[in-house]
This record gives structure tokens, sequence and C-alpha cells, in this order.
């Protein structure tokens, strides 16, 4: 374990329990994430992602897509 990662469990120590059981399971989610090579997501982002989806919105075409990305490509 890196020195800052011992720092931050000697701090997350001082916290009321119910936060670092929290902390805990976003470390662990980002752990899991990071060792898997693919991103997790929670329930609640899933079900964020569902809404967004099936929101009518306006929609760019893919020529514009690519047109905004060209404009930061070197």
């Amino acid at each position: 374990m890196t020195r800052l990662m011992a720092d931050a469990v000697r701090r997350l120590a001082d916290l009321p329990e119910d936060r670092q059981n929290e902390i805990a399971r976003m470390l662990i989610d980002a752990a899991d994430a990071e060792l898997s090579g693919e991103p997790q997501l929670t329930e609640q982002q899933l079900t964020e992602v569902d809404q967004a989806l099936a929101e009518d919105g306006p929609y760019v075409s893919a020529d514009e897509m690519e047109a905004f990305f060209a404009r930061y490509r070197r």
C-alpha cells in the first residue's frame, strides 16, 4: 500500500461508520472496474442512462459529430 493510500485510510477512520462503509464501497467498485478493464455502472447510473436514452431530444448527425471531434484532433 502506498503512503498516500495509508494516509487516506487513517483519515477515513475518523469518519462515522456509515460514511466509512460508503467510501469503502466506492473504492472497491473503482478497484474492481480498474482490474476488470471495463467500466462498472451502479444501478442508479444505469437507470439514468436508460432515462436519457428514452428521452426525445435534439440529436446530431454522424457528420456533425465528426466535425466536432475533428476540431480537437491534432
